[in-house]
């Protein structure tokens, strides 16, 4: 009896914790998605699948390859430095509980080479990272979330080859494989169910296997001024299978709740096997030449959230299995840039985005405080020769959310019963910096 309690009090923090390794990456876009794949790009707020006219095409549209010259590549970096905040329920004369991310700065890359010297057939290979990033919170051992994450990080890869046809004058279609990796960590702590100190510090880490999915595009400009595009990057499921989830005594007594659950358990070293599902992305664009000076953008993107219903999770021990429920919902997003002309070798560029949240309320908890936001950037190019530079900042400011509704915690249930995570209100805020080299051969 002892042990199958000790057991189930070891799944109801374990479990969610394991969940947010799916989901912790929520620092910038809709659910956990980074649509900035260049720099430029960033700087017209990502409204560019119209146009898609450097190695960046290889994620916004591919077709856009047919519309380029020559050979080119493409070297883009973009820091993304993540901040929340939470501030807790207060309620029966409970201290206020506050959190805060630590000052951290995640690389996001870009990189790409394309080559259109073809009058029919262009091609191109680029990376990027479309999925991600993480949070990590301070005084992480005493921080309120801690039974569910205080260190996340989640990693996803693309690279993806495609081939862009000139169908007919004006108009190009493409095609491509969506090559994508996805590394996965979380750090977090589980209570001594007596005193509700720390017990255990759980460690999961794994990479999953290689997945392949079509992507699709389509660019039609029937005049020099206008371009009108599409393009499509279908849902993946990532699997991760037997991989490494850790547990740790951080207890100073020898005989402790840990060490008994430790070998209850059959010792520290568990495997865990999952899957997660990445959402399509279906991208909708029309640009026009305003004038010789000034050019504009406007996107619909449409997230297939939909796919993100749950999460299985199936470890080596029989009982710590659990699906954990999420009920996404497909979202969107509109974008708009310009970019402006000041001189033949300097253009000024902005952009604004605002971005559906795909997440209900019933889901808002430090798993993942998703919000509606609202995108602001900037940037500028400088041409020089074969050499093309940029430089861009985002801000994205997340509406502030909570889980408590009518003076009441909005609970989250699972198929086993409710778990209370913090409950309280949620902001965020991301500042984006980027820059962009490309050489045209």
């Amino acid at each position: 009896m002892r042990k199958r309690i000790l057991t189930r009090a070891l799944a109801a923090g374990l479990l969610p914790a394991a969940a947010l390794l799916a989901v912790a990456g929520q620092a910038r876009a809709s659910g956990f998605s980074i649509y900035e794949a260049g720099s430029r790009a960033t700087a017209l707020g990502c409204a560019f699948t119209a146009t898609a006219d450097d190695g960046s095409a290889l994620f916004y549209n591919a077709a856009g390859l047919s519309f380029q010259n020559g050979r080119g590549l493409d070297l883009n970096f973009i820091g993304v430095a993540p901040q929340f905040k939470f501030a807790g329920h207060l309620s029966q004369g409970d201290a206020l509980q506050t959190g805060e991310s630590a000052d951290r700065v995640y690389l996001v890359p870009g990189t790409a080479y394309t080559n259109s010297t073809s009058e029919k057939l262009a091609w191109g290979v680029g990376l990027y990272a479309p999925f991600g990033l993480g949070v990590e919170w301070k005084d992480g051992a005493d921080w309120v979330g801690r039974r569910i994450s205080h260190d996340v990080a989640i990693e996803t890869i693309y690279v993806t080859p495609a081939v862009s046809y000139m169908a007919a004058e004006g108009l190009a279609v493409a095609i491509g494989v969506d090559i994508a990796s996805q590394h996965l960590s979380l750090k977090k702590y589980s209570p001594e169910p007596q005193f509700g100190t720390n017990a255990l510090e759980t460690e999961i880490e794994g990479r999953s296997e290689i997945n392949l999915t079509p992507t699709f595009g389509v660019m039609y400009r029937p005049t020099p001024e206008w371009s009108f595009g599409a393009m499509y990057h279908f849902e993946k499921t990532m699997e991760f299978e037997d991989r490494t989830a850790t547990l740790t005594n951080v207890q100073a007594l020898g005989e402790t709740w840990a060490a008994t659950l430790l070998a209850g358990l059959g010792g520290s070293e568990q495997l865990l096997s999952s899957e997660l599902n990445l959402p399509s992305i279906m991208s909708l664009g029309v640009a026009y030449q305003a004038s010789e000076r000034l050019r504009v953008e406007g996107n619909y993107v449409r997230f297939g959230w939909s796919a993100f219903e749950k999460l299985a999770l199936d470890f080596d021990t029989d009982a710590l299995d659990q699906s954990i429920y999420f009920g996404y919902e497909d979202s969107w997003q509109v974008r708009f840039g310009g970019e402006y002309w000041a001189t033949d070798n300097v253009s000024l560029m902005a952009g604004y985005v605002h971005d559906k949240t795909p997440q209900p309320l019933i889901s808002v908890s430090p798993l993942l405080p998703d919000s509606d936001r609202n995108d602001y950037s900037f940037g500028v190019r400088y041409l020089h020769g074969n050499w093309d530079l940029s430089a861009s900042y985002m801000v994205v400011v997340g509406t502030e959310r909570t889980n408590v509704v009518n003076g009441e915690p909005l609970r989250h249930y699972t198929a086993d019963g409710k778990s209370d995570y913090p409950f309280g209100s949620y902001k965020s805020l991301a500042n984006l910096f980027g820059v962009g080299l490309r050489y045209n051969f």
